[in-house]
């Protein structure tokens, strides 16, 4: 007689559940990191970035064309000298070796080490305008389409979002800033080639470069800070019209003030005056002005001997206060944003 099976099944093993998929490490430095570069690429996939680069680029390229066209046409122009009875008289071409002079002068820009200054004079100008659209319509747009909800909620926290924030700004500006660099000094060496004028590169000294760079790290460093009122602005006023609207007004308003209570404090006697003259040293333009000139006159002025350099580069605003008042803005600036986005309830 056959056995028949059994109609008890012994129950399945149930398998263990997997740990949740964690892609890479969750170190602090790590999660920033991965932050900061999905923050870039979202500044590279928006179509503001796309407009305001070329756009910079086609003005330092303006610039330069202007001062080669103006080199030649004050080259090309005539020695006239004044008659008596005030009409002019007696005008004659300016001989070979006086327009080459007057070249020499006018163009003078083209050439390193002034090709440097004058590109970061530009860039000084436009520089500030378009990267406070940029980072206003990159923090300010968060808030109006509602993604920092989603952001929010992805992983990091709320200081590695803030952090992730401004590294991708450092970088933009580091990017922008180089990028024009490089473009204007390579634009007026191709320009100064059509004046036929040698470029001396004696000037060109380890201590030179080094100066050089920290020229250009000034000028990231304004920029940046100048940035950061827009980052302020726009987390507080949750949209990207705050940002921009505000931090272009600040920086328009630090030089229009500073000439004005300048003018003011000269025409008041007393203490008045004095306290007046003293406002605009607090302003943030006019301490980065007193460090980016020091450092622009040696730049152009490497011949001289360290005492004249020293003399020169004298200022009303001290290295060290001018630090301190650059660094208590940005404290202000990043302090302020950070505590807001900490306890900002963004459920609503």
């Amino acid at each position: 007689m056959s056995s028949l099976p059994s109609t008890t099944e012994q129950p399945s093993p149930v398998p263990q559940r997997s740990a949740s998929l964690v892609m890479g490490s969750q170190s602090f430095v790590s999660v920033l990191l991965r932050s900061t570069a999905g923050e870039l690429y979202k500044i590279r996939r928006r179509l503001m970035p796309k407009f305001l680069f070329p756009i910079s680029m086609f003005i330092v390229l303006l610039v330069f064309s202007f001062i080669t066209l103006g080199a030649f046409l004050a080259g090309s122009s005539q020695h006239c000298t004044p008659a008596n009875n005030g009409q002019t008289q007696n005008c004659t071409p300016l001989s070979s070796a006086e327009r080459a002079d007057i070249i020499a002068v006018v163009s003078t820009p083209l050439r390193l080490p002034s090709s440097l200054i004058a590109t970061v004079g530009v860039i000084d100008v436009i520089g500030p305008v378009l990267l406070i659209i940029l980072v206003g319509v990159a923090v300010g747009g968060e808030y109006g389409a509602g993604t920092i909800r989603v952001l929010l909620t992805r992983g990091p926290t709320r200081t590695q979002y803030l952090l992730a924030k401004i590294l991708a700004i450092l970088v933009c500006i580091a990017i922008t800033i180089i990028s024009l660099i490089l473009l204007g000094t390579i634009l007026g060496a191709l320009y100064n080639l059509s004046t036929g004028i040698h470029i001396d590169f004696a000037f060109l000294t380890g201590d030179w470069i080094l100066h050089a760079a920290a020229y250009v790290l000034l000028e990231m460093l304004k920029l940046f800070t100048y940035t950061m009122i827009a980052l302020w602005l726009a987390t507080l006023g949750r949209s990207t019209a705050a940002g921009i609207a505000g931090a272009i007004v600040w920086w328009f308003l630090e030089g229009l003030l500073s000439g004005i209570l300048t003018a003011v404090g000269f025409i008041t006697p007393g203490a008045a005056g004095n306290f007046l003259k003293a406002i605009p040293d607090y302003f943030l333009s006019n301490n980065f002005s007193a460090l980016l000139t020091e450092q622009s006159d040696y730049l152009t002025s490497s011949a001289k001997s360290a005492s004249s350099l020293a003399s020169n580069a004298a200022s009303t605003i001290p290295d060290w206060r001018a630090w301190l008042v650059i660094a208590a803005y940005l404290v202000v600036f990043i302090g302020t944003t950070w505590w807001v986005s900490q306890g900002r309830d963004i459920t609503n």
